[in-house]
């Protein structure tokens, strides 16, 4: 505990020291073909929420050279981004275009496999066949590179979808501590929510850095290292100080966002933490969300376009894109919320993100112009996910559970070297009921697809949608598992091959919560 708290402190002295910029500067050097500089310096606060650079197709082709290197700032393995720490691009690509990643490993040679690295596109719905979106064939140990070719479909839905490590044992010390992954774009939802073309859009990766488990030895299983999982205990606290880790958005501790009263503008988050469940929140104003892990809300047939809500839960790995109207009050929080994760669980406290301030000089009885109501206007992009689904050829039962060291999907701990857990025929749809027998919440996630979340712990959504990423309800009570109803897409031909599904809870993941599907 004493080691976990002196982390803490070092980590805060140095915030400090730089100013709330946790992973170096982000403005870039000159700008190279197809990017556009990041941080812009608003006039009104030099601490505003900074926005890494972006990189755009050229001729249709997204290019980015990553390096995996220490960060000299704290220590922890990042990306480096023409020269510069800490830095991760953020892809903005059009439906149909290609991005293409190079990544030179630069780690130093370390125990097992700490310190390989490879990529997972989240969210799309490409191959999972190499050069492509492959996180069980694709590694690059320290010396070697990668070069990643992903085709966006040309019938993407337009949404945020992000990147991020993918080495199986140290995800959680790689993606949710270190803080190695970046936002990817695809453009389009201003053309069907019309209003969006006139706000000012705030890309934001929340991450949690640091430290947050007791250092020890490595747990070697079945040929792999694994990091050591957080000691567990009965979490009698849910509100209580997650010691050991620093909220950043966009690298930056506790930014300004400068809204003016009125003023709308177009948040997309991102939840890149290893096992924080954020519940956020603006003081004074409700949120209206317009997308769920990168779908509009009408993708699913018979949803409505947006719905207004005081908060956005938003499990490990999801996004959420939300319009924030500017409270009235000159001061307000941006902040997530106690989620109260069951009493085998993480703490999840309250926390603020950023200060929501007025523009200097604003007249306080001044309004800001209205772009509009979110009235939709073209079309979604026609595909699988836009169109009724067919009935499910299979129906699937999927338990998740734990011990005190491991994690299990249908009582087995993930290994390399196993046959998929599943078979799946490509151009069906399958009924999977999930359920959670352990007394803390787990977050399914599937590559490569979307699917329906139907029912949570067996009450029926009025309203359907589209996922990748979804909470499954702990253990209630009474002794009855927590339930998830979905149903599975696997309706698309490209989508064939090995690929996986887990626990996105980082450290569960690690530790076993984890299975190879096959697309056939």
């Amino acid at each position: 505990m004493r080691r976990r708290l002196l982390i803490f402190a070092i980590a805060l002295a140095w915030l400090a020291a730089c100013g709330g910029q946790s992973s170096g500067p982000l403005n870039p050097a000159a700008p190279i073909a197809g990017e556009e500089p990041g941080v812009k310096v608003w006039p009104n606060n030099v601490n505003e929420l900074p926005e890494p650079p972006v990189v755009r197709a050229v001729n249709g082709i997204a290019r980015m050279d990553l390096q995996a290197n220490l960060n000299p700032a704290n220590g922890m393995p990042s990306f480096s981004y023409k020269g510069q720490h800490g830095v991760t691009p953020t892809l903005r690509v059009n439906p149909g275009e290609t991005i293409v990643v190079n990544i030179v490993n630069d780690l130093p040679l370390g125990p097992g496999d700490k310190y390989w690295v490879n990529l997972h596109f989240h969210g799309f719905g490409s191959s999972p066949m190499p050069p492509g979106d492959d996180v069980l064939g694709m590694v690059a140990r320290q010396g070697e590179s990668l070069h990643y070719v992903v085709h966006v479909p040309a019938n993407q839905q337009p949404g945020l979808y992000w990147y991020h490590t993918h080495i199986h044992g140290h995800v959680n010390f790689q993606v949710g501590e270190a803080g190695m992954s970046g936002a990817i774009v695809v453009n389009g939802l201003d053309k069907h929510y019309p209003a969006l073309a006139n706000m000012r859009e705030r890309v934001i990766v929340m991450r949690d850095i640091g430290i947050s488990k007791t250092l020890g030895p490595q747990v070697t299983m079945d040929g792999m290292t694994m990091d050591p999982i957080r000691p567990k205990a009965i979490n009698s606290n849910p509100c209580g100080p997650d010691i050991g880790l620093t909220p950043e958005l966009n690298g930056a501790y506790r930014p300004v966002i400068t809204i003016a009263p009125g003023e709308k503008q177009f948040f997309r988050v991102i939840n890149s933490t290893g096992h924080k469940t954020l519940k956020l929140a603006v003081d004074g104003t409700e949120l209206e969300l317009i997308a769920i892990d990168g779908y509009a809300l009408d993708t699913y047939p018979g949803s409505p376009a947006t719905r207004k809500e005081p908060y956005a839960i938003i499990p490990p790995a999801g996004r959420a894109e939300f319009v924030v109207t500017g409270p009235k009050s000159p001061i307000a929080k941006f902040r997530t919320e106690c989620y109260d994760s069951g009493i085998g669980g993480d703490r999840d406290p309250n926390l603020i993100l950023a200060s929501i301030v007025h523009p200097k000089g604003h007249d306080a009885g001044q309004r800001s112009s209205d772009p509009g109501p979110l009235t939709v206007g073209a079309p979604l992009p026609d595909n699988y996910y836009t169109r009724p689904l067919p009935p499910p050829k299979v129906k699937r039962t999927v338990v998740f559970s734990e011990d005190n060291v491991h994690f299990f999907i249908n009582h087995k701990i993930f290994s390399p070297n196993a046959p998929p857990m599943y078979v799946v025929h490509v151009g069906t749809v399958e009924e999977w009921h999930i359920l959670n027998t352990s007394q803390e919440v787990h977050a399914f996630h599937i590559h490569q697809i979307h699917f329906v979340v139907k029912a949570i712990d067996g009450k029926k959504l009025v309203h359907p949608y589209w996922a990748d990423t979804q909470i499954i309800p702990h253990r209630q009570a009474d002794g009855k598992p927590g339930t998830l109803d979905l149903l599975m897409d696997f309706l698309d031909p490209r989508i064939k091959g090995m690929f996986v599904f887990h626990c996105h809870i980082l450290d569960h993941e690690d530790h076993g919560m984890m299975a190879k599907i096959e697309a056939i």
